[in-house]
Formats: structure tokens, C-alpha cells, sequence
């Protein structure tokens, strides 16, 4: 009973998460609200780095916190909570927008959105620990793709809904609407967690401050070779992902980027999440989520090329190949993330591993902003190039890699 309750409870969050995630999406819905505020490829970067960088650098900060506590469900509602509360904060905003300078909104914008992201990197590393010692390795397998399934086709839904927003309201009502709706879906979203049956964790001592944490990385890497080849594939790999915002400021430049554009390329996007999400499933049982390491690293390393080509040399259909493949970017990575993660670790060490990985992600933090400074010195192509190098040297650490889930990896051994 109380594993069938947490199962269900994290399904009834990963939906209600993925509307969330669909009305404030990063690559398509967020880089177009920053052009429509005055911003340019430079502020696109700043913000992709908040959203995707700063979380993961955080997680350490949390991490050490977070490890010696024996129940941890408490601090994953609290950080739900606070990114409810920035959501909100970003609707007020954007409503009276028209109040304020570019500067400011584009302050006020970045602030929130850090609050978002930060907030929800404290929730996650109580996720990722609550997830990992609630279930068996089979049944996490299970999880972790019906999962993604079920939330693709949340993704489905919002994306009509926000394909219709985004036409039917004039701005800044349409984001104003977007944001509001993402914060009520949230809310919904933690219900699920208020029944959650949370194993209690053996005490691991007294939180441990940052310095703590951050001085015990080497060591820890160190003696833990799966660890170290990890960190190499999740840095490699997130090049690729890192720079599907920089798709949309590519249209901007290219195509006439209106709110139909913007809609078409989410719905498009979308449904490459979901055909993969299904052909993921069926690859894993023979493959495991190496499988689909290996797959994320061959796409992520062409489509950059590919959008660049297509981009200036064939109309806007043509360009909505390269936002089909960016969803099976966007699946593989999110299918694959915490899997890993959770199969490479202990329930001892799961939230610490969490905080290192995290923080070793140094391209995801940096590359952002270095892409924006490209973008407006150099154009698109020298960043393009550069892209595509990075995740195709993946594949060779992901060789090395052990995930014990994965029955390929159980027979070798």
C-alpha cells in the first residue's frame, strides 16, 4: 500500500509538473518573453544560465545540508512552496511590466526566476533522495519511464492550451495568464507529496556548512571512478541541451518570430518528448539508460549543425525538424538524469552525489553567458560548431560508465 500511494504520488507530481514546465518553457516560452520585454541574445543567456546553471551549482549548497537529515519530505514541500511563490511573483510582474524600465524589468525577471530555480533546487535534491530510497532498482526503472511518459503527455495538453494563450491574449496579459497557471499547477502538483510514506534515513551526523561539503568533493571523486565518469558524460552531454534556447533567438534572426511561430515550434518540440519518451521504454530493456546516453550524445552532437543549415537556407517547415529532435534531447536527458544518478549512488551518499554532480557542471553554468557574448560578437556559426564537438567526446565516457539497473551493464559484470 504505502509503495503503491508514493508511486502514484509521484506520477500525480510528474503531470502536474510538466503543465508547470510547459507554460514557462525554457527553450521556446521563456527566450520569447525576454525578446518581448527588449532583451536580446546576451539576456537570453543570462537567463538560461539562471535556469539551468544556478541550480545545479546550488544543489551542493543544499546538499550538505539536506544529507544528515533522516526525513526530508518536510524540505521538498517547503521548496515546492517558495517556487509557487516565485511564479506568482513573475505573473505581478509581467502585469505591470509596462511600468518599469527595460533594466528593471529585465532585473526583476532574472531575480524571480532565481528564486524559481533555486527554490527548486533545494526541492530536488530531497526529490532525488526520497525517490531513491522509496523503491526497488526494478521499480525505479519503471518509474523513471512511465514517468516521462505520462508527463509527455501533460506536455501535450499544455502546449494546445499555451499555443491558444499566446494567440488569443494580446501581451503582456498572455504571460501574465501563462505564469499564473503555472503556479496553480504547481500547487496541485504538491498535493501529491503531502501523502507521501517517506522512509526514515539512518542519521548521518550533523549538516555538514558548504566548505564541509565543497572540500570533501576530490576525495570523494577520487575513490569513486563511476562517480568521475558521470560528471564527465553529464558535462559533455549538457552542451546540447544548454543551447536550445539559442534555437529561438536563431528564428528571431532568421524568420519573423511571432507568437504562432513560437507555438508551433513548442508543439512541434512536444511531440518529439513524446514519440521518444515511448521509444525509450521499449530501448532500455535491452539497452538500459546507457542506450539512451549513447543516443542523446549522437543527436546532441548533429542537430547544432543541422539547425544552422536548415536555418539559413530553408523556409520555417524545414526548421521544425530541428525543434522535433531537440524534444528527444529534451526526453533522453530528463529520462536519463536522475536514473543515473539515483542507480550510481547509495542511499548514504544519494543527496551528497546529487550537490557534486550538480556542481561539477561547469559548462552548464558558464556556457550560457559565454554563448550570448558569441552570439553578439562573432554569429551563430562559430557557437554552432563548437556545440556539436563536445557531446560527440561523451560517448567515450559513457563506455566506462556502470549503471547496475542496466542489464547490459549486470551481464558484463
Amino acid at each position: 500500500m504505502k509503495k503503491d500511494m508514493n508511486y502514484m504520488a509521484f506520477l500525480w507530481h510528474a503531470i502536474l509538473l510538466s503543465i508547470t514546465a510547459t507554460f514557462i518553457e525554457i527553450n521556446t516560452v521563456l527566450p520569447a518573453m525576454i525578446i518581448q520585454i527588449g532583451g536580446n541574445e546576451f539576456h537570453i543567456g543570462i537567463m538560461t544560465t539562471i535556469m539551468i546553471g544556478i541550480p545545479l551549482i546550488s544543489k551542493l549548497l543544499f546538499a550538505g545540508f539536506l544529507h544528515s537529515r533522516p526525513v526530508k519530505k518536510p524540505y521538498l514541500i517547503l521548496g515546492i512552496n517558495f517556487r509557487i511563490l516565485a511564479l506568482m511573483l513573475i505573473a505581478f510582474t509581467i502585469m505591470n511590466i509596462s511600468k518599469f524600465s527595460l533594466a528593471v524589468s529585465l532585473t526583476l525577471i532574472f531575480a524571480e526566476l532565481l528564486l524559481f530555480t533555486a527554490s527548486g533546487a533545494f526541492a530536488g535534491v530531497a526529490y532525488v533522495d526520497i525517490i531513491g530510497k522509496s523503491f526497488t532498482p526494478e521499480i525505479r526503472r519503471s518509474l523513471f519511464l512511465n514517468k516521462q511518459i505520462i508527463a509527455s503527455l501533460g506536455i501535450l495538453i499544455s502546449a494546445v492550451i499555451v499555443r491558444v494563450i499566446l494567440g488569443h491574449f494580446g501581451y503582456p496579459v498572455n504571460y501574465f495568464i501563462l505564469y499564473l497557471s503555472a503556479a496553480g499547477a504547481l500547487l496541485l502538483a504538491s498535493g501529491g507529496f503531502y501523502r507521501l510514506k517517506e522512509p526514515v534515513s539512518p542519521k548521518s551526523g550533523k549538516p555538514q556548512s558548504f566548505i564541509t561539503t565543497l572540500s570533501s568533493i576530490p576525495g570523494l571523486i577520487k575513490n569513486d571512478a563511476n562517480l568521475k565518469n558521470y560528471i564527465i558524460v553529464s558535462n559533455l552531454l549538457s552542451v546540447g541541451t544548454v543551447l536550445l534556447p539559442f534555437y529561438i533567438a536563431f528564428a528571431k534572426f532568421r524568420y519573423s518570430l511571432d507568437v504562432q511561430l513560437v507555438g508551433n515550434l513548442l508543439l512541434v518540440q512536444i511531440s518529439g518528448v513524446i514519440i521518444s519518451s515511448f521509444i525509450w521504454k521499449r530501448l532500455t530493456r535491452t539497452y538500459g539508460f546507457k542506450g539512451i546516453l549513447y543516443i542523446l550524445s549522437g543527436i546532441s552532437a548533429v542537430l547544432p549543425i543541422l539547425a544552422f543549415l536548415f536555418g539559413s537556407y530553408l523556409p520555417v517547415p524545414a526548421y521544425l525538424i530541428v525543434f522535433f529532435f531537440s524534444g528527444t534531447v529534451i526526453s533522453a536527458q530528463k529520462v536519463t538524469a536522475e536514473a543515473v544518478l539515483v542507480e550510481i549512488s547509495t542511499d548514504e551518499s544519494r543527496a551528497i552525489y546529487t550537490g557534486i554532480v550538480g556542481t561539477s557542471n561547469i559548462t552548464v553554468a558558464l556556457l550560457p553567458l559565454i554563448a550570448g557574448a558569441l552570439v553578439s560578437a562573432t554569429g551563430f556559426l562559430p557557437l554552432f560548431i563548437t556545440a556539436g564537438i563536445f557531446p560527440a567526446l561523451g560517448s567515450r565516457y559513457i563506455h566506462r560508465l556502470v549503471c547496475p539497473i542496466d542489464k547490459k551493464d549486470e551481464s558484463s559484470n
